[in-house]
């Protein structure tokens, strides 16, 4: 997810997205770089990619290469928007001594494990292939970690969409670190992914940061064209919500294979819940999201007050029944969908600052920041015992994701970054490096005689 409708197919409802046909633009032919399909829609980093694309492809020419098998149900769903894929057969090996063998080979290389992870001889061809049978405006690469392919490109201008700071979530994991050997292998994974990050992102035409704290260390990089896109949520699919009809009820809605979010659930069952049970000894913690494993099933089972739930087709109801979101992140980058898909649902949030970082978001205002166990817990507590306060927080939410968050606001900034790219002395189609998306959108749509969202 990365950050999420972590656990769930998204509504496949039709975009709505308005792009008025009175001033032409220039329809795009853009080869869209992914390490795997978007679909289902089940991660946060998917839910970015999903909503972005199929609004795009109402606009532009989208092919999509990435690893993945044939008869992934995935490309069906992207080929009902449009989107051409292509596939390479993924090489990676499951198996821990692969694993092993992968780590120990990479300490003599220049890049960070997961870069040199999701690099293959097959895509490269792959690529070259692409590259020299059609004519591409752009190439687009979703995520920092297929910028490994940026030398095989010549000629057509690239845009990183990144999704976070990696090196930041690799010195943040260091730092929560129990064992010295733990925090040097990843204090050296995030020294090299920064190097890796840097050398990517001044090496391509543009890029995309997801908020203005990412978008502001790219600067300090010394990168110049930046276009915040900010993550977003699906509004028509959370406006309709029925109030929480399960007394005390707490849901974690995360990724359960994404080590931050593990790392924040054992935090969250070891230092806060039994402090909320001291204060509300009803209340019970739902945990929602995709693979989850025998040891966190394990862990979960021997509590009475944790039910684990796991992958889900639809999240909805199960945030339609709770009464507080709990995000309790110690390691983080970029921005929190799963935080959006809350307010969006007008649900009281409970978060650490980190959880929260990257959203324009008031505390005590759309949600309540804490930093503290005994903080989380008293705060959590409170708002279980108190509806009107939690329909003022989730109101209050739900009007912030309606006015800022919602994804055809967004998608019109993705479009000026392509656009940045491929003439970045023009004023056409692109705006400041240090506007958010949504004053990226409205620019735009004047541009082009209005835009609905």
């Amino acid at each position: 997810m990365k950050a999420t409708r972590q656990n769930d197919e998204s509504p496949r409802e039709e975009a709505s997205v308005v792009f008025p046909s009175a001033v032409p633009i220039k329809r795009l032919n853009v080869l869209v770089l992914a390490e795997e399909i978007c679909c289902p829609v089940n991660s946060g980093k998917r839910m970015r990619t999903w909503n972005l694309l199929r609004r795009l492809a109402k606009r532009h020419s989208i092919s999509y290469l990435c690893f993945g098998r044939i008869g992934d149900p995935g490309v069906a769903e992207l080929a009902q928007t449009g989107i051409q894929v292509y596939l390479v057969h993924p090489n990676h090996d499951r198996r821990r001594w692969s694993l092993f063998w992968g780590l120990i080979v990479n300490l003599f290389s220049p890049n960070p494990y997961s870069a040199d992870k999701h690099y293959s001889g097959r895509f490269r061809r792959k690529l070259t292939e692409l590259l020299g049978s059609q004519r591409f405006d752009v190439v687009h690469f979703e995520g920092t970690h297929c910028a490994r392919y940026l030398s095989s490109i010549e000629n057509v201008p690239r845009v990183i969409g990144t999704h976070n700071i990696e090196s930041q979530i690799w010195f943040r994991r260091a730092q929560q670190s129990q064992s010295w050997v733990r925090r040097v292998f990843f204090r050296s994974q995030a020294i090299k992914m920064s190097r890796f990050e840097r050398r990517a992102l001044l090496q391509a035409e543009a890029a995309t940061a997801v908020t203005a704290q990412d978008a502001q260390q790219m600067r300090s990089w010394g990168v110049s064209e930046i276009t915040v896109v900010s993550n977003g949520a699906d509004l028509e699919a959370y406006q309709r919500l029925a109030p929480a009809t399960e007394p005390s009820e707490l849901l974690f809605l995360a990724s359960l294979d994404w080590f931050p979010n593990l790392d924040a659930l054992a935090f969250f069952l070891r230092e806060i819940l039994p402090r909320i049970l001291a204060l509300e000894p009803k209340a019970i913690l739902r945990i929602v999201g995709r693979r989850p494993s025998k040891a966190l099933r394990k862990l979960v089972a021997v509590n009475q007050h944790t039910e684990l739930v796991g992958e889900v087709q639809d999240v909805r109801p199960y945030l339609a029944r709770a009464e507080v979101v709990v995000v309790p992140l110690r390691i983080a980058g970029g921005s929190r969908l799963k935080i959006l898909e809350a307010l969006a649902a007008g649900k009281a949030v409970v978060s650490t600052s980190i959880g929260a970082e990257g959203l324009e978001l008031t505390p005590g205002e759309h949600f309540e920041a804490v930093d503290t166990p005994l903080q989380f817990a008293q705060r959590t507590a409170a708002l279980l015992s108190n509806p009107a306060m939690r329909h003022r927080l989730g109101e209050n939410g739900r009007r912030l994701v309606t006015e800022r968050y919602g994804w055809d606001g967004i998608v019109p900034a993705l479009e000026t970054a392509w656009f940045k790219a491929i003439n970045p002395n023009s004023t056409e189609n692109s705006v400041s490096s240090d506007e958010p998306a949504q004053s990226s959108a409205r620019y735009h749509a004047s541009k082009i005689g209005g835009a609905k969202s």
